[in-house]
């Protein structure tokens, strides 16, 4: 008999009874104090109260570790947000669960991974030494807004062949419908939430066009919805357009995010460490500049790889996940309800003591096949998420960023502005706390 049924175990220690208006402050102005301290006080989980809902937090590595592998098990996809669904679609992947949800990654991924790869690597040199000429040609440019710009023409044109994105409306589309998520939803045309739903409805007629277009094309082409509408053809799998056009939605929106975070950080904290920069330097001018960029070229850039894991470890583009109770379970003692929501951090994670040392400072070398400090314990480092649900586009991204960043050694030299601010906030998405103007110079 058990004698210690988990209904039986007490819950985690915590406040449910934060005002809302205090949380939400807290939450958007000063997260990671917040996140440390409650860490401090209570431990790896605590419970609280997020937008009306009851929440367990978890931090560190046993406790993420926990949520991450027990996907379908004890936990799945939550709907916290009511607005999301609304705004970004009923069907796209970060809703699905279970068989559904394998068989939607299966396909996604064959067009995001090494594999097909190759077909994107052109595009990326050219459209970064594009970016990097415009920018030679003014004093001082705004990182953010232009790398932000960047990520949109690069994301677009590899998912839709969509040329010269940021100069269209479909920025601003974007910009409409994430603010109309956290907000009262009442659908009404002067609204957050009515703007979200035209500007939605606008750019979805626009991508639902594109789709109809190239299905009646005999060469789907080689994008990644020409690699989606192939593969359906090949494993007869079909996904309406209305479902298609939610898929690359979702796409662009992480992907954007989640490249303009980690190509802004790399900036940041390597400017921070001219040591790093000069090493990186000197590997890249080790390389035949004759020799075309492909996969077998990135793989020489071993070093240049050692500095973006560690920039994503200090600046992850992903800062945590949340998850829905399917049942009850228990963790560490404490009783995890059926129904409530769960959150965790990332953060604490890679930035855990026991797997890596010094975690507050910046070392490329912690990755190096000695050290290997990423390869100590399963899920100890995942700065796109990790288990069932971690980022699809995560070999896609690295190849963006080391294409990006070498372009960029092999271009220009760049500094900052003096006396700027170069604070990075890691939540929601890692990226500067303020405007940050840098100038970039040929050589």
């Amino acid at each position: 008999m058990n004698m210690n049924p988990i209904s039986s175990l007490p819950l985690p220690p915590g406040n449910l009874g934060l005002p809302f208006i205090r949380q939400k402050k807290v939450f958007q102005k000063n997260y990671q104090d917040y996140i440390k301290e409650i860490y401090e006080k209570y431990g790896p989980i605590y419970k609280t109260r997020v937008l009306g809902k009851k929440l367990i937090y978890f931090q560190g590595y046993e406790a993420v570790k926990f949520v991450l592998t027990n996907e379908n098990k004890y936990f799945t996809s939550p709907i916290i947000f009511k607005n999301y669904k609304r705004i970004f679609g009923q069907t796209d992947i970060s809703w699905l669960a279970g068989k559904e949800h394998r068989d939607r990654q299966k396909l996604l991924a064959k067009a995001l991974k090494n594999k097909v790869l190759d077909n994107y690597i052109d595009t990326i040199h050219n459209l970064s030494q594009s970016y990097f000429s415009k920018w030679m040609k003014s004093n001082y440019v705004d990182l953010y807004f232009e790398i932000n710009n960047y990520t949109l023409d690069l994301v677009l044109k590899l998912l839709l062949g969509i040329d010269s994105a940021s100069e269209s409306e479909i920025g601003n589309y974007l910009k409409d419908m994430s603010s109309g998520l956290n907000t009262i939803p009442l659908a009404l045309p002067w609204t957050k939430l009515g703007h979200a739903l035209k500007s939605r409805d606008k750019l979805f007629n626009q991508f639902e066009q594109i789709i109809v277009e190239r299905q009646k094309e005999s060469d789907f082409g080689s994008d990644v919805l020409g690699i989606l509408l192939t593969v359906q053809e090949q494993i007869n799998s079909k996904l309406t357009v209305r479902q298609i056009a939610e898929q690359m939605v979702n796409l662009l929106s992480l992907g954007r995010k989640e490249l303009s975070s980690a190509l802004s950080s790399f900036l940041i904290l390597t400017s921070e460490h001219l040591d790093v920069l000069k090493f990186l330097q000197i590997e890249q001018e080790k390389l035949d500049r004759s020799e075309p960029v492909s996969l077998a070229k990135l793989k020489k850039m071993v070093y240049l790889e050692q500095v973006i894991k560690e920039v994503l470890r200090l600046a992850p583009p992903v800062s945590g996940g949340l998850r829905e109770v399917l049942q009850d379970c228990s963790f560490q003692g404490f009783r995890i309800p059926k129904g409530w929501n769960v959150a965790y951090q990332i953060n604490s994670v890679l930035q855990d003591p026991e797997i890596y040392e010094q975690p507050e400072r910046f070392n490329p070398e912690r990755f190096n096949p000695i050290n290997a400090e990423d390869k100590k314990k399963p899920l100890c480092y995942i700065p796109f998420g990790g288990g069932a649900r971690e980022c699809i586009g995560k070999e896609f991204a690295y190849l963006v960023i080391k294409i990006f960043i070498s372009t960029l050694l092999d271009n220009c030299s760049w500094k900052f502005k003096e006396n700027q601010d170069l604070t990075i906030n890691k939540f929601p998405v890692a990226r500067p706390a303020n405007k940050i103007e840098v100038c970039f110079t040929n050589g």
